[in-house]
């Protein structure tokens, strides 16, 4: 690509400095476990929005040579096709057939993001996980315990807004510990991801954008361009500074300010 349509693209797919500091924190997470699994292939099952942009997570995976595959919802499996094709990246997509999900193979490590809580029951979402996996199994979550999420919780209420981020009690390490063990999952690693210095605001908008920076003007917003499919905002001293306090943090403050929770098994 030339730098002029690369700086289309990554305008395209600008996420904010939100977007890209969570899908560079859980990604880094998933890597470390990846590596020290030996796993090559990986499947995201129920492929979610962030910033905005659907069925895009395992991007950084793509990049980094894992063999993705991504399954979709119907309402979002179109515009997944797009931005995949729009980045060039490697990926199949596959729109959600509930019906015939175990049909979909084997593949090394099995994911999803801020899908278990929105089960009811999680259980059945993470035994066809298990049985699609030969190697790992992992759920993250919304964490009901960052002070966003009580302010968005108000906010709904306040505004009779129906509430559409799942059940809070499932979204806690202990809950999917407790459905990864009775899928006879042995639990390998739990923690925290995206614990960068502000609240998670779930799907706020400013302005009708979540990228908050559209409020400014166009001098200043097209300053404010971040997509984590860039190498230069991987790379980029803000996202490792931001990286590398997270990593520093005490577990016991990463709890309670963290965007997203975590739970992986192995088989």
């Amino acid at each position: 690509m030339t730098n002029t349509s690369l700086d289309r693209l990554y305008e395209l797919t600008n996420e904010g400095a939100g977007g890209c500091i969570e899908r560079l924190a859980y990604s880094a997470v998933i890597k470390r476990i990846a590596e020290q699994t030996k796993c090559k292939s990986v499947l995201e099952l129920g492929a979610t929005y962030i910033a905005g942009i659907p069925g895009f997570n395992s991007c950084i995976l793509a990049q980094a040579g894992y063999d993705v595959t991504v399954v979709v919802s119907e309402r979002d499996y179109a515009d997944t096709q797009e931005i995949w094709k729009l980045t060039g990246l490697p990926a199949h997509i596959i729109k959600w057939d509930i019906a015939h999900l175990r049909d979909l193979g084997k593949y090394d490590f099995v994911y999803n993001h801020l899908a278990f809580e929105q089960q009811k029951n999680p259980y059945q979402l993470v035994s066809v996980m298990k049985d699609l996996s030969n190697k790992v199994v992992m759920n993250l979550t919304l964490s009901p315990y960052n002070y966003g999420f009580f302010l968005h919780w108000f906010g709904h209420k306040l505004y009779r807004k129906p509430w559409n981020h799942g059940y809070a009690k499932n979204a806690t390490i202990g809950a999917m510990v407790k459905v990864h063990e009775r899928c006879g999952l042995k639990v390998i690693k739990t923690g925290t991801c995206d614990c960068p210095p502000w609240m998670d605001t779930v799907d706020g908008k400013i302005g009708n954008s979540m990228t908050y920076m559209d409020i400014f003007p166009k001098q200043v917003r097209d300053k404010w361009i971040w997509t984590s499919v860039n190498p230069a905002c991987q790379n980029h001293w803000q996202m490792k500074t931001l990286l590398d306090w997270e990593n520093n943090l005490p577990d016991w403050f990463k709890t309670v300010f963290a965007h997203h929770l975590y739970c992986a098994s192995v088989k």
